[in-house]
């Protein structure tokens, strides 16, 4: 994929997986244009020899016949075209989604939460979205526009040539004013988008501060700033309407102008006023009236294709914000390593491990060195800023060292480096329970599955009972099968933390990484979370980030970090020895706030 590659390149690229729809699309339109040539010559069939010739009615059978089956048969492969066409932009709108989700997924949460979420939202549905369009109409009537015009022009140029240059000379006219159009109509769609953008994340910071605003008096003048960023998108979008309408107005003119001037040349050929553009035939009135009633069909395409063209711009500016997402460079690995699994109890080394954020001055994490042992839980304590985050984030994968590396001993095996394990064997290794817990839309069997999909109704109730949640769910009404999340049953901030306890114990992954799991609980939940951390220790490699003294003492040894680097490893009671880091009173006092 090309870091060069311009939006319109890139949709040219993609429309080729809807390629078939818009085979079939064309193929329809094609046709259609040549059942019309068919009903042209019906119509201006019967005209001539019911008007001029006055031929008696046994010699209108054949056409007669053929009009009604040609209306139906041209009709059908009207709605025909317009399914194909918006099949094919349904079909490439979801592959480019599911590529895009894809390549979040493997940009992974550490660069989505660097994001803004209405953005990231307004991205994947709203400019995805805005690709149909010129999938569905613009690109196939643009194919249509090198082919019908074409078809008719053949079947023109034999009646009268100068009937053929007229549209020849006046086709162009309508293009011309679609690249007119199209120069400041891409720009104001660019703009629109990033209005939209701006109204979204100015709407959700509203929302997800409203408690506040309440709270200090000033949720009014917020509610008049939503109503100010509002009122421009609008003014934005009927800038962009306005222009859309006033070019088809401008379209209909230009098509309108171009038919006249073909019927105007004709009338003065049947006053006799013209003796030139015909053959030695002449025109006759079924000449002239086929002529006329292929006419409009000559500039349709062109004037659809300039009513769809705003959907190019629309396309083209949805690319160019969509583009920097899919054309992002990410850490690869070699695919074809072989899959992992680990025998045993897994030991971590760290050696040499610098990590830095894109645009910082000083790393996260400045030549990190140090054993993790098996079935050791590692507390990990320090300052906000300290690193610690950082440190878990290298271990999840989601972010790749510039310097240094870590490694992996299990049983009895040689050490492997990260970097030659596959991601998704070493992550299904890895238990993760963090300070927010994500509780989905669905069932208490749903959320807890998510941590192991295979797992049976008894397994889902002993992690609970590990939890500490068998007297919670004895509670529910509906088992399993309650619903949790949005339109579901509410859980409590201890009950959250536990059921992600429970996934943990679903896992039955080796390594098990905590990031502060007793933070904004009630003494209780915390002395419940507690004993299932305990529990869930118990045979696993644990990492552990904490503040609270109370979890320190369930370590076997205890990481000090500061500005990215070791300060020291130890046992609690060594670290807390008269002489230790941790003897004064003030050196207790470890920050509350998690790194970030």
């Amino acid at each position: 994929m090309a870091s060069n590659e311009t939006p319109r390149q890139w949709l040219k690229r993609t429309a080729g997986r809807g390629a078939r729809w818009t085979r079939l699309s064309v193929i329809a339109g094609t046709l259609s244009t040549l059942v019309l040539l068919v009903q042209a010559w019906c119509i201006a069939t019967i005209a001539q020899r019911m008007v001029i010739d006055g031929a008696d009615f046994s010699s209108l059978t054949l056409p007669l016949m053929l009009l009604p089956p040609a209306f139906i048969v041209r009709g059908l492969l009207i709605r025909g075209r317009t399914i194909c066409s918006a099949r094919g932009g349904i079909e490439i709108r979801q592959s480019v989604r599911r590529e895009l989700l894809e390549r979040i997924a493997v940009l992974g949460p550490f660069w989505a939460r660097r994001q803004h979420s209405a953005t990231l939202s307004n991205r994947v549905w709203d400019q995805v979205d805005a690709l149909q369009g010129f999938y569905a109409d613009y690109r196939p009537q643009m194919l249509l526009c090198g082919i019908i015009p074409l078809i008719i022009l053949v079947a023109v140029a034999p009646l009268s040539w100068a009937a053929a240059l007229i549209l020849i000379a006046t086709g162009p006219l309508i293009p011309m004013n679609m690249a007119m159009v199209g120069i400041g109509a891409k720009k104001r769609q660019e703009d629109q988008f990033q209005e939209m953008g701006r109204m979204s994340r100015h709407f959700l910071d509203t929302l997800q501060g409203l408690s506040t605003l309440k709270l200090f008096g000033i949720s009014k003048h917020q509610a008049q700033e939503v109503h100010t960023a509002s009122e421009s998108f609008r003014r934005r979008t009927m800038r962009v309407l306005r222009l859309a309408f006033l070019s088809s107005t401008v379209l209909e003119f230009f098509a309108s102008v171009s038919i006249a001037l073909l019927a105007l040349y004709l009338g003065f050929v049947y006053l006799g006023q013209f003796h030139f553009g015909m053959y030695d035939h002449g025109i006759n009135l079924f000449i002239g009236l086929f002529i006329l009633i292929l006419a409009p069909e000559f500039y349709q395409p062109l004037r659809d294709l300039g009513v769809h063209y705003h959907a190019k711009a629309e396309a083209e500016a949805a690319a160019e914000d969509l583009m920097p997402i899919l054309n992002r460079r990410v850490f690869e690995r070699d695919t074809d390593q072989p899959a992992w699994q680990p025998e045993a109890s897994i030991a971590l080394t760290l050696e040499g491990l610098s990590a830095r954020y894109a645009g910082r001055a000083s790393p996260a994490l400045d030549n990190v060195t140090f054993e993790l042992h098996a079935n050791e839980m590692l507390a990990v304590i320090g300052p906000s800023g300290a690193g610690k985050s950082t440190l878990l984030n290298v271990l999840m994968g989601f972010m790749h060292p510039e310097a240094g590396g870590v490694s992996i001993k299990e049983g009895t095996r040689p050490p492997r480096a990260l970097t030659d394990i596959r991601p998704d064997d070493w992550q299904r290794q890895i238990a993760w329970v963090g300070q927010s817990t994500v509780i989905v839309s669905g069932t208490l069997a749903d959320n807890l599955r998510l941590a192991n999909d295979a797992a049976s109704d008894d397994a889902l109730l002993d992690a609970l009972e590990q939890a500490a949640l068998k007297h919670w769910f004895d509670a529910l009404p509906d088992g399993l099968d309650t619903r949790l999340g949005e339109g579901g049953r509410a859980v409590s901030g201890g009950q959250a933390r536990r059921i992600a306890l429970a996934r943990a114990f679903l896992r039955e992954a080796r390594l098990v990484l905590l990031d502060e799991p007793t933070a904004s609980l009630d003494q209780a939940s915390e002395r419940l979370v507690m004993d299932a951390l305990a529990r869930l220790s118990s045979g696993r490699t644990v990492v552990l980030l904490t503040h609270r003294m109370e979890l320190l003492a369930l370590a076997d040894r205890v990481l000090m970090m500061d500005q990215g680097r070791v300060r020291a490893l130890d046992t609690l009671d060594a670290l807390r020895a008269p002489q230790g880091p941790l003897a004064r009173p003030a050196a207790t006092d470890i920050p509350e706030r998690r790194d970030v």
